[in-house]
């Protein structure tokens, strides 16, 4: 019976991962890795300095009084510290910007959105970057403009062993992934870390948990 619900648990996450809309609810994340920038345009010099920056819009309908979302632009990896970061706890706006001066100067970085209470809807995500080019009067930008989505799934399975839960998932997933267990979904689904070593083997991850409830759910988060 453990076994089944497990199954069915990993399959509503990727049933959620298939929508088109990326809906944080509180504890997720949502990181953005770019390596390249199309150019767009240019600005005069002395309007502007070199500067990269990424903009979000959320659903206006979706915000509700509590929720906070954290944003957090990197230069290369979320394992650095951001060199911006900035907390959504009120709107209106619904539009928010984070710059740093001369940052993703070659056109990569990465982006990080985190729900700590609350859920709601992001629309529109915009990154773009000015940066010197030949032209001495002007430089240029990079910029996409484009709607987030869900990103996708990694397959959780796992199966009872001798009075012991192993759980498993693919080594393909991104290292800085988090184990996450609840024994329910009512009123609150309350999601604790799992702190029990894992181990590779083979092509998965593999960690030992021990049974703590009739019925247990496991998920993997960015950390």
């Amino acid at each position: 019976m453990k076994r089944i619900t497990l199954f069915c648990l990993a399959l509503q996450l990727f049933c959620l991962s298939a929508h088109s809309q990326l809906h944080l609810n509180t504890g997720e994340t949502w990181t953005y890795q770019f390596n390249s920038l199309p150019h767009t345009g240019f600005i005069s010099v002395f309007v502007t300095n070199p500067v990269g920056g990424v903009s979000f819009t959320i659903d206006s309908s979706t915000f509700q009084t509590g929720d906070k979302l954290r944003y957090e632009m990197f230069e290369n990896s979320t394992s650095e510290m951001p060199i911006c970061s900035g907390l959504m706890a009120s709107a209106p706006p619904f539009t928010v910007s984070c710059q740093a001066p001369s940052s993703w100067d070659d056109l990569q970085g990465v982006i990080r959105l985190t729900m700590v209470s609350g859920s709601l809807i992001v629309t529109g995500i915009t990154v773009e970057v000015i940066r010197s080019g030949p032209n001495l009067s002007s430089y240029d930008i990079y910029s996409s403009t484009f709607v987030p989505v869900p990103q996708p799934p990694r397959v959780l399975s796992a199966v009872a062993r001798n009075g012991k839960l192993v759980v498993s998932w693919p080594q393909g997933s991104a290292s800085d992934l988090l184990l996450q267990g609840a024994t329910n979904f009512s009123p609150v689904m309350m999601w604790n870390d799992v702190t029990n070593t894992v181990y590779a083997i083979g092509t998965n991850y593999v960690t030992t948990n021990d049974i703590i409830g009739a019925r247990e759910f496991f998920r993997l988060r960015s950390r």
